[in-house]
């Protein structure tokens, strides 16, 4: 690797000869270093320890993420398949450790894809709260909407918008925003060495300032008095870094310095850099001091009181719109779409018989679905618009059932008889471009109801009645995961029909049994190779 001169004669000067050696030969180095954060919403970190196949070794900042072992093919594992753990660069875990999420609150991450911060922060929030997911770039969707569907979140909204479209519809809304801004890079040039030839034409730092003031800018305007706001990069730019905070200060009267913990392995920032030694609530990871790759974070609150959890009381769509519907943005990759998202369609209220459908299903397979919905659990209530009563009885009036979820308005349909439940309280998200919103359970076809991938990883760790559960090195499950057809012992589980495919109790798909015979649900892009 030929580290661009500008770059090393700037940090020679910055740092000083004796550490830039250090610095130097850690970036030269060819030591790549990986790590699995677990995912606390399905499984403790205690559990996972205990079945997992190797002995780990914590990243000091960040009390569920390991180490990965050598030779580890950590994408393969079942584990991985079933969302217990992301893979992810170790410096990387830093800025979610300082967001320091909570369940119930209202959290933006502004430049989400692929997915790392955000499954951090979902798995966090534990499902409760509105976590909002965005990114400009639609042809890195995919992979953020594969990684949420993954880690079982269906507290999410994703979305393809510019910041300040979103900055325009949800002013001091956030308790929390996170900006993993774009950057120079400079501190993944040892894991990438073709940044430092991109680094010369496209992501100099004086390319980078200007886009990452805009976005401190608009993200800004989304956090809640008392709210916090954390900007980190994955450069070593003082540029891009204490001075780009420096200046937001300076800008924005109404934030400061945030009191930070106390974390192994992490640096304090360089204000002197900036010109301002006491600049605080800065820090750095640097790959001579620590076993990860250059990363920086900041972190700012704003004054004011923070008003506490959200409620999730609001419903979703206003009196009197009930069946304008909502439309959704372009789905990127339409060609591999698969169950990801409706493209351009207008959402509407479901019909009685596919919510019917869907329970019906549950019913069959013996499970409970996320949120721990069942007849009779929920209170009614007012009705919809043009609807009966509660307390009428009609031959049209929905089951019981149904008549709870109806009324929240947390179903709705999309395309091609898509079902999804909606987050609780979510706002009027109508014009803006939704990738995904909520959980997308299945399809409602002629009559019958296909269940989705994303549901099963949904589901909370439940014995269901009908299920296959693979040990984690069995040859069967090893099948199941390449998109192979199973042959089953009819005293196994008699009947035909859905099957959830579980490994140590944890849900990883679907698949439909027709006599022996086993047929593979898994989806296709998922499959091991």
């Amino acid at each position: 690797m030929k580290l661009p001169t500008e770059f090393t004669e700037k940090m020679r000067d910055l740092l000083g000869d004796d550490e830039y050696q250090a610095f130097y030969r850690a970036l030269r180095e060819k030591v790549i270093t990986h790590c699995l954060r677990v995912n606390t919403a399905k499984i403790t970190v205690e559990e996972f320890l205990r079945i997992f196949p190797y002995p780990l070794e914590q990243v000091p900042w960040c009390r569920q993420a390991f180490y990965l072992p050598k030779g580890f093919k950590a994408s393969k594992h079942p584990y991985y398949h079933a969302g217990l753990y992301y893979l992810q660069e170790p410096s990387a875990v830093l800025p979610g450790v300082l967001l320091d999420p909570q369940p119930g609150e209202k959290i933006l991450d502004l430049c989400a894809a692929p997915g790392g911060k955000t499954t951090q922060i979902g798995a966090a929030m534990k499902n409760r709260g509105l976590l909002f997911a965005n990114d400009l770039n639609s042809r890195r969707l995919l992979a953020l909407l594969k990684n949420v569907e993954n880690f079982g979140i269906h507290n999410i909204i994703i979305l393809n918008e510019k910041p300040e479209t979103l900055a325009a519809r949800f002013p001091r809304y956030f308790d929390r925003v996170l900006v993993d801004a774009p950057c120079s890079g400079e501190g993944m040039f040892r894991r990438e060495p073709r940044l430092t030839t991109a680094w010369r034409r496209n992501y100099h730092p004086k390319y980078c300032v200007p886009i990452q003031r805009e976005l401190l800018k608009e993200a800004a305007e989304m956090v809640a008095p008392g709210g916090k706001l954390v900007y980190s990069t994955c450069t070593f730019s003082p540029e891009e870094n204490e001075r780009q905070v420096l200046w937001f200060l300076e800008t924005h009267p109404d934030f400061h310095p945030a009191a930070l913990p106390e974390l192994s392995g992490v640096a304090p920032g360089r204000g002197e850099w900036a010109g301002r030694p006491d600049l605080t609530a800065t820090v750095r990871i640097w790959p001579h001091l620590a076993r990860g790759e250059g990363h920086f974070t900041a972190v700012l609150r704003r004054e004011g009181e923070k008003e506490g959890a959200y409620a999730g009381e609001t419903p979703y769509l206003p009196e009197g719109t009930w069946n304008r519907g909502v439309r959704t943005g372009k789905t990127p990759g339409t060609r591999n779409r698969g169950a990801y998202a409706d493209s351009g369609a207008h959402l509407h209220k479901p019909s009685a018989k596919a919510i019917d459908a869907f329970y019906d299903f549950c019913a069959q397979v013996g499970i409970k679905p996320p949120g721990g919905w069942s007849p009779g659990e929920r209170s009614f209530g007012e009705q919809f618009p043009g609807e009966p009563s509660p307390g009428v009885q009609s031959p049209d009036k929905p089951s019981d059932k149904r008549w709870a979820e109806l009324l929240e308005g947390r179903f709705y349909e999309g395309e091609e008889g898509r079902l999804y439940l909606l987050p609780s309280g979510l706002p009027d998200l109508r014009g803006l471009k939704v990738i995904r919103n909520g959980l997308f359970l299945g399809e409602y076809r002629g009559g019958d109801f296909k269940p989705a991938a994303a549901l099963a990883l949904a589901l909370e760790r439940q014995t269901a009645a009908r299920e296959l559960d693979f040990p984690p090195g069995s040859p069967e499950l090893a099948r199941y995961l390449r998109g192979e057809t199973l042959l089953l012992d009819e005293q196994r589980l008699p009947g035909n029909g859905w099957i959830l495919i579980k490994t140590s109790g944890f849900p990883l798909g679907w698949a439909k049994r027709l006599g022996r015979l086993v047929r593979n649900e898994y989806p296709p892009s998922w499959r091991i190779r």
